[in-house]
């Protein structure tokens, strides 16, 4: 799903990432490859994945460019209007009904900031009716273009950005 993903982030050198999610490292190495001045938070909630991530990446963490943390993105402090992109790929940030997820994602994305969130399942339908849910969710917590695009059959991407 990295191939896929990193392209729709729309990276520049000097950009400011978190990735919600973030598994073994993979596209936090694609992604830091990419930064000269920039930065990646990639966050996990498991010690474990946050363990193999760091030793993946350790060359963009001591280049300055990489930073991996084990935390909930519930208890994640970061400034407001910080981050260019936010992304996360098979991760399921809306379980709950509240709108805190959407607050965070809002208050932390800067202005004309994106969201990109990746899903891939076998399932074309169920795909589709999370998508639905998904930019129904973030447009009523005020994130506006939420547009879903297929990747592929069974990949499906949907983005939105904060005004």
């Amino acid at each position: 799903m990295a191939r896929l993903t990193i392209p729709r982030l729309g990276i520049q050198e000097h950009h400011q990432l978190l990735e919600i999610g973030c598994g073994n490292g993979t596209a936090v190495s694609a992604v830091a490859e990419r930064l000269a001045t920039g930065t990646i938070l990639a966050i996990d909630r498991s010690a474990a994945t946050v363990a193999r991530a760091t030793q993946r990446n350790a060359d963009h963490i001591a280049r300055g460019v990489a930073r991996i943390v084990q935390v909930d993105l519930a208890d994640l402090v970061v400034p407001a209007g910080h981050f260019h992109t936010i992304f996360a790929v098979n991760v399921n940030l809306f379980q709950a009904d509240g709108t805190e997820t959407v607050d965070f994602l809002r208050r932390a994305l800067r202005r004309r900031g994106r969201l990109v969130l990746g899903y891939g399942r076998r399932d074309a339908d169920h795909l589709y009716a999370q998508a639905e849910r998904t930019c129904t969710r973030l447009y009523s917590g005020g994130l506006t273009g939420a547009v879903a695009d297929w990747a592929s059959a069974n990949c499906l991407f949907v983005t939105a950005e904060r005004r």
